[in-house]
């Protein structure tokens, strides 16, 4: 027995354990169920495992408006004073992270109760029984129509309460064992309920006369009818009576499930007029038969035992869902217990309840999903022991907005078109052009729905962005806020047509409020966009736990444009949604201007509509739906100076990575960057190619001639000067138009059999040098020699196999080189 008190509790540890959030955030504490007299108070708490925002509750799933009887000592207390039964129900309470939101399981507040007793269980048709000394006989009080919490039983003998020890069925029976002339006497019982310090006593009783042997024989009989339903929870403990009398004393026997006769063993207890199951399990709940027989007859009872198990979700969404915006995803829900527990699906700490949310039981899918579906998913798993739950978080990427593909449809951003363009559409006189116009031209797309993050407790930064559309310019924007159930403010500045988010300071912290973005267009007009989810800026300090980019390198890509690179480790635990850039120009000391970055995989990003030839400072952000890191490191870099003439009209990028192309995100701007690398390459490997071929053009032109003042009969002219023969690379000649390793052609005969080249593979030439070219001898001539080649490695085999091609050329044949207007001129 102390072994099971020991075990039980820590399985029902383990089985509440399961309710932990796969996200890692749970509640520690969650409200519990109450039951309160009327004009009492009652206390819920609730408490998490880390730092929250905002604690707010909810009232039989709405949110709760604290009346004048209701007051909070702390977001995570709440009291509750009962003055009457609006006050009951299901309570909740639900904690705010940044823009999302987690509920706890509902703890119930009900009133305190008593009622009369319910006679219907009893069947006596007498109230005075003769029995036989050595019967076990069980008496039953029946139960109050209603009392909560339950009542408690208590039973009297002669007007004296009967001691603790005696045994006390399941069903809130008392056990007379072994009975004997001493239990002879007056039986009653009343009800307490502890909490109204009400009793209520039955006003039927019975009396038992005991005697120690019966005249008439006595086939087995209840004093009244047994119960004949058990309901109990997993890993407990259950005892059922069946306790018939008769004369002589009958012998009882019990029955299992499957029909099998039940002994006394580690897993059933029997006693006399008692069968108790402990550590229960699903499998022992059916129907169980008690069969008691004397040699007068036999009476049987049957007994249904329903073991119940507190719910718990088995299986759910993985920790971190991320959907593509206007994409669809389905997430699933497995549940176990007893009775088979309903699935409750909550987004944000709220029951589901939109358009684009398909609820199904345990199946729930998200179609065209929105951004203001990311934040916490809750699978809440219910039956009449309670609930459980199981959380994930839900991550949205942002649609990307992409320049024009080979398998895109063109379209171009308002925002883009050039007052010149604007201009030239309206004075078009085209039909198509006057179609395109009616159906397009004058109309004002509107910016979309915000989203709102925390920066501190009294700032926030709303982001936004316009659809692909081909109607009016925008020309800025304009950002109103206000607090919930307050009035419109406007924002003083007029935000740039390219920027798409904006820091909103001097705002009131614990408060509700809501955001909208207004575009003014080319024609002075203007509209809204729809207005954001309502947002509850928390008070403190940020909490900066997500770690910030770290700025790796800023490169001027034209003179209005900066690129930047950055690094940062991606977190399971807290993705973030994208980054914030902030820039401004280095001889300011203004607000810096802010451009978003969605997705947590982009590492570049090129900053546009910069001054030229300015310098800038540079800085980063992460950011998730609840807050913002610390800045990244600042980088100075300057941009190009202004070009000196320009025909193209600056057309305005929205900055928003192409990801449809490849999943790198990589800018059209730094692709533009790329594709003048490549042609700068191209171009500098076609003036290579160029050059090698002239270089080698020049070398065989040169080896030709070289060949020819190898002739014996030209060396000795003292008017020629022998051409220089070219240095081959790397020791290379030429063979029949091609190069041949380390080989020197010997200008000789065909019958020339000799070694052609000196050892160390270096051939001497000689050259002869004279002052005057047109003298008749060459007494005055220099003779010097060159080293023609080297590194040469080439056989007397392989020059003798060469072909002859160079053949001496006439001794008349003039070697002097001379300009056609040279007078007494000396040429080399």
């Amino acid at each position: 027995m102390i072994y099971w008190e020991i075990l039980i509790p820590i399985l029902i540890i383990l089985e509440f354990s399961r309710n932990t959030s796969a996200i890692g955030i749970y509640f520690t504490r969650s409200p519990e169920s109450l039951v309160a007299p009327l004009h009492d108070e009652v206390v819920f708490d609730c408490t998490l495992n880390i730092n929250v925002d905002n604690i707010k509750w909810l009232h039989n799933s709405k949110d709760f408006i604290h009346p004048a009887s209701v007051h909070t000592n702390s977001n995570s207390r709440l009291v509750v004073k009962v003055e009457s039964i609006a006050e009951t129900g299901d309570y909740q309470c639900v904690a705010t992270i940044g823009a999302s939101s987690l509920a706890s399981t509902a703890a119930t507040l009900s009133l305190a109760t008593l009622k009369e007793f319910d006679n219907r269980s009893l069947s006596l048709s007498e109230d005075k029984f003769k029995i036989t000394a050595g019967n076990t006989v069980a008496l039953n009080c029946g139960n109050p129509v209603q009392s909560d919490p339950p009542a408690l039983i208590q039973y009297y003998k002669n007007n004296q309460p009967l001691p603790r020890t005696t045994p006390v069925s399941s069903a809130g029976s008392v056990l007379l064992k072994n009975i004997q002339s001493e239990h002879t006497g007056h039986y009653t019982c009343s009800a307490t309920n502890n909490i109204l310090s009400q009793v209520i006593n039955l006003s039927m009783s019975l009396y038992l006369d005991v005697r120690s042997s019966h005249a008439a024989a006595l086939s087995p009989r209840f004093i009244s009818k047994p119960p004949s339903l058990y309901v109990a929870q997993k890993n407990s403990n259950v005892s059922i009576e069946c306790a018939p009398y008769g004369e002589p004393v009958p012998t009882v026997k019990w029955l299992g499930v499957h029909k099998n006769i039940l002994m006394h063993d580690n897993k059933t207890n029997i006693e006399s007029g008692l069968l108790t199951i402990r550590n229960l399990s699903i499998e022992d709940s059916g129907v169980y038969d008690c069969i008691a027989e004397n040699s007068h007859g036999k009476v049987s009872h049957s007994i249904t035992l329903q073991v119940q198990e507190m719910p718990y979700v088995k299986n759910g969404p993985s920790e971190s869902v991320v959907i593509n915006e206007g994409s669809s995803e389905t997430l699933k829900c497995e549940a176990m217990g007893t009775p088979s527990p309903k699935i409750i699906w909550y987004l944000n700490g709220k029951p589901v309840n939109d358009t684009n949310i398909l609820v199904k039981g345990s199946i729930l899918t998200l179609n065209n999903t929105h951004k203001y579906h990311a934040g916490f998913i809750q699978c809440f798993a219910c039956n009449i022991l309670g609930c459980s739950y199981w959380a994930a978080m839900i991550q949205v990427n942002p649609k990307q907005i992409t320049q024009l593909t080979s398998q895109q449809h063109y379209y171009e951003d308002s925002t883009t078109r050039s007052p010149q363009r604007d201009r030239k559409d309206r004075n078009h006189k085209g039909k198509g052009r006057k179609k395109d116009k009616k159906k397009k031209g004058n109309e004002m797309v509107p910016p979309s729905q915000p989203n709102v993050t925390r920066l501190t407790e009294n700032s926030v930064m709303v982001r936004w962005f316009v659809p692909p559309n081909d109607g009016l310019q925008i020309r800025f924007f304009k950002l109103q806020y206000k607090e919930v159930g307050g009035s419109w403010n406007t924002s003083s500045d007029d935000i740039q047509m390219h920027i798409r988010c904006y820091q909103v300071d001097k705002l009131l912290p614990d408060r509700d409020y809501v955001f909208k973005i207004a575009a003014v267009y080319s024609n002075d007009d203007n509209k809204s966009g729809p207005t954001s989810k309502h947002f509850f800026l928390s008070k403190g300090p940020p909490n900066r736990s997500l770690i910030p980019p770290t700025l790796v390198s800023a490169k001027a890509v034209d003179s209005t444009s900066i690129l930047l690179e950055w690094e940062y480790l991606n977190s399971v635990l807290a993705p973030v949604q994208g980054f914030y850039v902030y820039y401004r120009a280095t001889s300011t000391a203004g607000d810096y201007t802010k451009a978003i970055v969605d997705g947590q995989d982009t590492r570049v990003f090129v900053v546009t509509h910069l001054a030229p030839d300015t310098s800038y400072d540079l800085k980063l952000q992460s950011f998730t739906v609840h807050e913002a890191s610390n800045f990244s490191t600042i980088l100075t870099h300057k941009t190009f100076g202004e070009p000196k003439t320009s025909t193209d009209t600056p057309k305005w990028s929205d900055n928003i990575p192409d990801n449809v192309a490849n999943n790198n995100n990589v800018y059209s701007t730094i692709g533009g960057v790329k594709s003048l690398y490549v042609l700068l390459g191209a171009v500098a490997a076609v003036i290579g190619a160029i050059v090698l071929l002239i270089f080698f053009t020049v070398c065989i032109y040169s080896k030709r001639l070289s060949s020819h003042s190898n002739s014996p009969e030209l060396n000795k002219s003292s008017e020629a000067v022998s051409g220089l023969e070219p240095l081959s690379m790397n020791g290379f000649a030429l063979k029949n138009g091609k190069m041949v390793n380390g080989c020197t052609l010997s200008m000789a005969s065909e019958n020339t059999h000799g070694h052609t080249h000196p050892p160390n593979g270096y051939v001497i030439h000689p050259i002869n040098i004279t002052s005057n070219p047109l003298a008749p001898d060459a007494k005055n001539a220099i003779e010097i020699s060159y080293l023609a080649n080297h590194n040469n490695n080439c056989s007397e085999n392989e020059i003798n196999s060469l072909p002859r091609r160079a053949m001496p050329l006439p001794t008349d044949t003039p070697r002097t080189w001379h300009s056609k207007d040279a007078k007494d001129e000396n040429y080399v």
